[in-house]
């Protein structure tokens, strides 16, 4: 990482880490589908962080975004090496939301943010 790229993710993670509020990104690892049952099995994998909840203007509903979507902030290093995906399950205060869009903000190829798109 660049000199640059270390001072903005240490301002990002210890702004999230002052402001921020815990939540548990889910994900399930290694899943398989079993064609005898027709069901997908695999081992969940919880990663505790901290992020930044906002509400999303009713401006900006339509198309990706719908009524009610949040979007979440959290620090690319409070992820130690997982990087969210559409699919995954953000817990926030014990409500469970999918992980819908994900946009990574990074200098280089270290994540500085991901801003995730989610909706219950």
């Amino acid at each position: 990482m660049t000199p640059l790229g270390s001072s903005l993710s240490g301002v990002a993670a210890r702004l999230i880490t002052r402001y921020g509020a815990p939540m548990v990104l889910s994900r399930t690892e290694a899943a398989s589908y079993d064609p005898a049952t027709g069901s997908v099995t695999g081992t969940p994998s919880d990663h505790p962080l901290l992020g930044i909840v906002e509400s999303i203007s009713a401006a900006f509903v339509g198309g990706l975004v719908q009524n009610g979507d949040l979007l979440v902030t959290v620090a690319g290093e409070d992820l130690s090496g997982i990087r969210p995906a559409p699919g995954d399950l953000l817990r926030i205060d014990g409500t469970a939301h999918d992980v819908v869009n994900v946009t990574t903000i990074a200098t280089g190829t270290e994540p500085l943010l991901f801003r995730l798109l989610v909706r219950r």
